[in-house]
């Protein structure tokens, strides 16, 4: 009798291992969207910033797998509206979510901030946003993204 007793608890010990290993959380995305992904989910990435007295945004938006556009705001007035192509979208949403990401990690320094930005991500239905200072940004990183944004009115 007392074997079957010591028998009944590694089913419970196995059980409860599996448990623990499904409640882990998920890794990290590595992308914002796989590049081999066969479809792209609706989205929006905006980037808003304010450099000397105007306020700036640069916005990537998805419709489905159908289409995608990137759009250039100044002061709350549409400059530039655009289609682009699907793996222009991708390849630079995907950037700008790395840039997201990093920013996100990086040491916080506590100073008035003359020139703050924002990055918004939304993707199905979930929003994920980092607000920082362009000055924090050792790299220039920021402005080099909204660079080739730019660059993306006229290469299309």
């Amino acid at each position: 009798m007392r074997k079957t007793q010591g028998f009944s608890k590694y089913p419970l010990l196995m059980s409860m291992a599996f448990l623990a290993a499904c409640a882990t959380k998920p890794a990290k995305e590595k992308n914002f969207i796989s590049p081999e992904a066969s479809k792209v989910p609706s989205n929006t990435i905006s980037i808003n910033y304010a450099l000397r007295h105007n306020s700036y945004l640069f916005e990537l938006q998805s419709v489905g797998d159908a289409e995608f556009s990137a759009k250039s705001v100044v002061n709350e007035k549409v400059i530039e509206k655009r289609k682009i192509s699907r793996d222009n979208y991708i390849s630079f949403a995907n950037r700008i979510y790395d840039f997201a990401e990093k920013y996100k990690a990086g040491p916080v320094v506590g100073e008035e901030c003359k020139t703050p930005f924002s990055i918004r991500l939304v993707k199905d239905g979930e929003i994920s946003e980092v607000q920082g200072c362009r000055t924090q940004d050792g790299g220039g990183e920021l402005g080099k993204i909204i660079r080739e944004g730019e660059i993306l009115f006229y290469s299309e």
